[in-house]
């Protein structure tokens, strides 16, 4: 069960590809130059004949690439390219960014746009590959020829998307795109699905491909637009169909008693309190989807088994935290979690099972139905919605404004919007902070580097809003650690197969630790001093190796001693690690790639048991309250203690967040 439970809490970066069919029959494959209607390199080339290949100089290209655009500054002189230098700022690190590193050499040596792409990531390669194209056109004195009107008709592409294949249609005449529609598809519908019918809206009505992808919902939002673009390239579209957007400049002031900063768990649970307890709420949400990382969770909210559970609950936390959690904050949220509980039943949340979690034998975790956050954030909009809270999306909280020390208004911005909240009360819910390398090498070391599973909007940016009007900060060093195969996965249970291994070893064959729970784990790899493991399975463990090597993560061998040579691992070392687990006992044996992840952070903005935001005094701030992730630094020490527990709290603390501001705006 444990291995269930871990497995389905993760929820990983994918990269979309695209397969274009044509309006009636397939075409033949030709090289991207041709495909867009420019010569090759070697064609100019035969064309310059003795003057030389290219025309010397500086060119540069833009592309749209996975996280946003990839710019390719080409140097040539007439027969050679002397210098290339890429640059894309919100391509992911480690992904995209490794590509944007490693490519340069990689197109000198090429001397062409004909080169292999960095595997793993697909569409930032491509962008480059596509901007290099563009750059060495110019360089050899190549026009594009002005683009034809369209051929009107309805053409088709497949998307990969996150959750697999699904075909889109664009309906284009002459001059503009008529409709887009997407098919039948995998995607979650509260997140996928939602980017899917947003995106068929904005490129219609923009008469573009260049529309913004909806944030949350990066992966599915690129499958989309690529499979557009292939229409629309098919269609003969002239390059203002696939121009980026620029969205007007407009200026808008809102009043509001309450305005909530993050559309998560915390987020809607604190908007829904203030709504029904009088306040006017309104809940703004940077990215274009809503539910945060809960609703990329597995939907798990852990709690007390009865009361009488409590006191025990309260002491596991404790332990767990090493005596270093606030004792304050544990108590309150043991308190008052089976109210939360009862808040998700009355929204309407259904639930699966309950099971144990961490390291306690109590069945703690609720599990709601589906194994989703979506059945957590679906009711609770639905539930924000008749209680009269407004909803704005794409809308980044940017400053809090104060007066004599309390709140008066927060300043936000949207797509060409710069937005002034006049309110006297605002509620920081806007998720952790381990999507910023930054942010981790300052505050948690331990995970710089590992690859971010939640919410990619995770940047601490709500943490900051605080930290600039003088709020007190509290930050131990942990993190919400977790493992994976590679971060380059298209789904979670692809990455989690390293999850339920019985052990974990380093790179070569060096015991690291038993399998207890994935935080555990987390600690105990980066604790070793190796910089690469491997999960150990035996034939028990086949679905999950087999899978692995399917994916090319993955060993198998007949003995352990094989695996050892299979992996280039020590025999002696790797069979010693075996021996230590008694779940190993039957070939054949499998060994899986593992990297460390998170799924969360710990720390930020110091709370009292009101959600009160705090001063360096320790004196609340005015109007100012903070639930979830931004402020969950008083419940934890280093390792998270249970699945569940963060979307438990941040509902905990978000209702009483809610509660109280409603309270002060009232008085």
């Amino acid at each position: 069960m444990k291995k269930i439970i871990s497995i389905l809490l993760i929820a990983v970066m994918a990269f979309s590809l695209v397969a274009c069919g044509s309006k009636e029959q397939p075409k033949e494959e030709k090289p991207q130059a041709e495909e867009n209607g420019q010569q090759t390199p070697d064609d100019a080339s035969e064309n310059n004949g003795a003057a030389g290949k290219y025309i010397p100089g500086t060119y540069s290209a833009t592309e749209q690439g996975f996280g946003g655009d990839v710019t390719v500054t080409v140097t040539v002189n007439e027969n050679e390219i002397t210098d290339v230098v890429i640059t894309g700022e919100d391509e992911t690190p480690g992904i995209g960014g490794e590509a944007i590193t490693a490519l340069p050499d990689v197109i000198k040596a090429a001397n062409s746009a004909e080169f292999d792409g960095v595997s793993g990531a697909t569409l930032t390669s491509t962008a480059v590959k596509n901007a290099v194209a563009s750059a060495l056109n110019e360089a050899m004195g190549i026009e594009t020829p002005a683009a034809a009107n369209m051929t009107a008709g309805t053409y088709k592409a497949t998307a990969k998307g996150f959750y697999g294949y699904f075909e889109v249609e664009v309906t284009v005449d002459e001059s503009k795109i008529v409709s887009v529609k997407a098919g039948e598809n995998a995607e979650t519908p509260d997140l996928g699905g939602k980017a899917i019918a947003l995106l068929e809206n904005d490129v219609v009505e923009y008469n573009t491909a260049g529309v913004d992808a909806i944030t949350g919902a990066t992966l599915t939002s690129r499958a989309m637009l690529s499979a557009v673009t292939a229409c629309l390239k098919e269609a003969g579209a002239p390059d203002s169909l696939f121009a980026k957007v620029e969205y007007p400049a407009q200026e808008v002031t809102k009043d509001a008693d309450v305005v909530v900063v993050g559309a998560g768990a915390a987020g809607f649970s604190s908007a829904i309190a203030a709504a029904e307890n009088g306040a006017k709420v309104i809940l703004i949400e940077k990215q274009g989807v809503v539910g945060g990382s809960t609703l990329i969770s597995a939907g798990i909210v852990y709690a007390p088994v009865d009361e009488a559970d409590i006191p025990e609950m309260e002491k596991y936390y404790q332990d767990r935290a090493e005596g270093k959690a606030d004792d304050e904050i544990v108590n309150f949220f043991a308190e008052h979690a089976l109210g939360t509980i009862d808040f998700l039943n009355e929204s309407g949340v259904e639930w699966f099972m309950t099971a144990p979690s961490g390291t306690a034998p109590q069945p703690r975790a609720r599990f709601a139905a589906g194994f989703s956050g979506a059945s957590l954030i679906g009711p609770m909009s639905k539930r924000a919605e008749k209680a009269g809270v407004e909803v704005i999306t794409n809308c980044k909280g940017t400053e809090i404004v104060t007066a004599d020390g309390k709140v008066t208004g927060l300043k936000a911005e949207g797509r060409g919007i710069s937005y002034t909240f006049n309110t006297k009360s605002v509620i920081i819910a806007t998720g952790g902070f381990d999507a910023s390398e930054e942010m981790k090498a300052e505050y948690s070391p331990i995970a710089v580097g590992d690859f971010p599973l939640s919410n990619k909007g995770n940047l601490g940016e709500g943490i900051k809003m605080g930290m600039a009007v003088g709020a007190d900060t509290e930050f131990k060093g942990g993190i919400i650690g977790f493992d994976i195969v590679d971060g380059s996965l298209n789904n979670s249970g692809q990455s989690g197969i390293s999850m339920g291994a019985p052990i974990y070893v380093g790179s070569d064959g060096g015991y690291i630790i038993n399998n207890i729970d994935y935080p555990i784990t987390h600690t105990a790899l980066h604790a070793s001093g190796y910089d690469s493991f491997f999960g150990i399975y035996d034939a028990a463990g086949e679905a999950n190796g087999e899978a692995a090597i399917a994916l090319g993560f993955g060993y198998k061998a007949d003995s352990v001693e094989e695996l050892a040579k299979a992996c280039g691992m020590d025999a002696d070392k790797l069979a010693d690690a075996v021996s230590k687990s008694e779940a190993l006992a039957n070939a054949p044996y499998y060994a899986v790639v593992v990297k460390p992840a998170t799924i969360g952070s710990m720390g930020g903005l110091k709370i009292n048991s009101r959600a009160e935001v705090l001063d360096k005094n320790g004196a609340p701030i005015g109007g100012l309250y903070a639930a979830g992730e931004a402020a969950n630094g008083g419940l934890y020490y280093i390792e998270y203690p249970a699945s569940g527990t963060s979307n438990s709290m941040s509902i905990t603390f978000g209702l009483e967040a809610g509660r109280n501001a409603a309270s002060y705006v009232a008085e």
